[in-house]
């Protein structure tokens, strides 16, 4: 009963607050999309939908919808949806007492609707000095984030201008990783691949050589887990720790703060990261204590996007050979994946759009999928689709594409290229 009118106070107070609340107004605008919260044995539920910065709702424990959000009990629901913790829902799927059924993604806007509703979250009790190390797209998003969190800010980049924009709110900026790395406490390295991960700590200058004991390096980019085992026996060896930080989403992700992140690492480590990766995450996900296991989740993300696109790929190619027109698929794309990332890929292979808006550029993409097949060659030897992938993106490398966004490889499967 007491979740029935949470629920139905939710509904009142959305629409109340959409009117004078201009971060809610702005959040309502940015979909359309219906959200199911109900009990498992559905018998409490109410249908949330959001269409033009408009919202309908109605009662019910059953039906369909973009996302279900599935409680365990109406108890355990009203505890965590009242709570003044902003990760309490992040936390209740952790635990299990919550499941997603659906787009996830659609769950992560819906929370991010609810904290607007309640207010800027509050700042958290800071405990660590932050070093960013790399400001390209990514990293520069994780370090706006941080910084506007209330984090001490240090930065390095091998291009000092990048850092300029956090200087000037007050970061001080280091003239090597070393240095950086001697005035913090977790050091969150967002660089291109293993071997600048590798020496950006191994290297003279590099941050192991300014570690003090105890301090943490929260890797964010994307390795192969062979070096994620390296790193963790290599810092544990220096008394500091290392930690997996893998992040789930493009550049505008992480500058809105909306970033999925899968951490992985010594439990007490994990958690002292945790304040400062939810800075730039709309959910953390804790995999386990062994590093390599937010590196594995993470290629196997990669994978199932990277396989999508491929799929898209062949089909417009299909199409395009028996006369199809490429906007009837991209009109069953659309109504078929629900995952917004998934529908701008489509559209961007529809409209083979590889050159404007580039999150992800293919020379990085290469990369990942190589550890992708590195990985399954090691373990499971079961993701067939790697090396037709690395394959097609090394065809358009080699036409000068690796600046183009990692989908243009699908124009390979096209007759001749062309």
């Amino acid at each position: 009963m007491k979740l029935s009118l949470l629920l139905f106070a939710l509904s009142v107070k959305l629409r109340t607050a959409s009117r004078h609340n201009a971060l809610l107004r702005a959040r309502l605008q940015q979909r359309t999309a219906s959200v199911w919260i109900q009990t498992e044995d559905h018998r409490v539920g109410r249908l949330f939908v959001f269409a033009k910065g408009r919202i309908f709702t109605r009662s019910g424990g059953e039906g369909e919808a973009d996302v279900t959000m599935l409680w365990k009990d109406a108890s355990i629901a009203f505890a965590a949806m009242t709570s003044n913790d902003p990760q309490a829902i992040a936390k209740a799927l952790e635990t299990g007492h919550l499941r997603l059924v659906g787009d996830v993604m659609v769950a992560q806007w819906f929370a991010s609707v609810i904290q607007a509703l309640k207010g800027p979250a509050p700042l958290p009790a800071i405990a660590e000095k932050v070093a960013v190390i790399g400001l390209g797209k990514m990293g520069a998003g994780l370090a706006y984030n941080i910084q506007k969190n209330g984090f001490p800010l240090v930065v390095f980049n091998r291009t000092a201008a990048k850092a300029q924009e956090f200087v000037e709110r007050g970061a001080l900026l280091a003239q090597n990783p070393r240095e950086a790395a001697e005035q913090a406490t977790v050091i969150l390295s967002s660089l291109m691949d293993d071997r600048s991960v590798r020496d950006i700590v191994t290297a003279p200058d590099g941050i192991l050589a300014g570690m003090k004991p105890g301090s943490i390096h929260l890797c964010a980019t994307t390795i192969s887990p062979e070096l994620a085992k390296e790193l963790t026996e290599i810092h544990r060896q220096h008394g500091c720790y290392f930690v997996s930080g893998a992040v789930v989403g493009r550049p505008d992700f992480a500058r809105a703060g909306e970033l999925i992140t899968l951490l992985a690492g010594a439990s007490d480590a994990v958690e002292r990261c945790k304040p400062i990766c939810n800075s730039y995450s709309s959910t953390v996900m804790v995999l386990g204590e062994d590093p390599a296991l937010a590196n594995y989740a993470k290629l196997s993300i990669n994978y199932f996007a990277a396989s999508n696109m491929e799929l898209m790929g062949q089909i417009y190619a299909y199409g395009d050979a028996v006369g199809i027109d490429r906007a009837f698929y991209g009109r069953l794309f659309e109504t078929s994946f629900s995952n917004p990332t998934l529908k701008m890929y489509a559209t961007k292979i529809g409209d083979r759009a590889f050159q404007t808006e580039v999150g992800f550029e293919l020379s990085g993409g290469i990369k990942d999928l190589k550890l992708m097949h590195a990985a399954s060659q090691a373990t499971s030897r079961s993701l067939n689709y790697a090396p037709l992938i690395i394959e097609k993106m090394q065809t358009a490398l080699d036409r000068g594409w690796e600046h183009y966004d990692w989908c243009s490889f699908t124009d390979m499967s096209l007759k001749d290229g062309h």
